[in-house]
């Protein structure tokens, strides 16, 4: 009986330890507020883990309205061709009949057509000039001559 309250004892000793151990350590040090404060804001401490000390003020984020899409026939028209030469490019490497270079170079040229249709579209608010709507078109059509002549 004596050695069961023993064991009781120390064990309810053991427990209470523990618990306070961790009680304290979750304490802070400084129990004045006013001086915990102002070693927050202290920068020459070089303590810095708290993610607080880099919170910025939040700010409404500005929301840019974009106008709906809208349908513009001779860009689509455009990029269409350039988009079917660039199946055909794929097409004719992958049964050989084109060298890579020859594909790249085609490639190269389909990339250079878009980004010409899209320069003058955005230049033109979405819309491709007749002129250079019809310089484009022969852009892809020289384009698909160039393929099946390489082929």
């Amino acid at each position: 009986m004596r050695s069961t309250l023993k064991t009781i004892a120390l064990a309810a000793t053991a427990v209470s330890l523990a618990a306070g151990g961790t009680f304290a350590a979750s304490r802070p040090a400084n129990p004045n507020p006013a001086l915990q404060e102002h070693h927050r804001y202290d920068r020459s401490s070089g303590d810095h883990d708290s993610a607080d000390d880099f919170m910025m003020p939040a700010q409404p984020t500005p929301v840019r309205m974009t106008p709906a899409m809208t349908y513009k026939p001779r860009l689509h028209q455009v990029l269409a061709g350039v988009r079917s030469a660039e199946k055909s490019i794929r097409r004719e490497e992958a049964m050989h009949k084109l060298s890579a270079g020859a594909a790249g170079r085609l490639e190269a040229e389909a990339q250079g057509i878009r980004q010409r249709a899209m320069a003058v579209a955005d230049a033109n608010h979405g819309t491709l000039p007749k002129a250079n709507f019809q310089r484009l078109e022969a852009s892809v059509r020289k384009l698909d001559r160039d393929i099946v002549r390489l082929s």
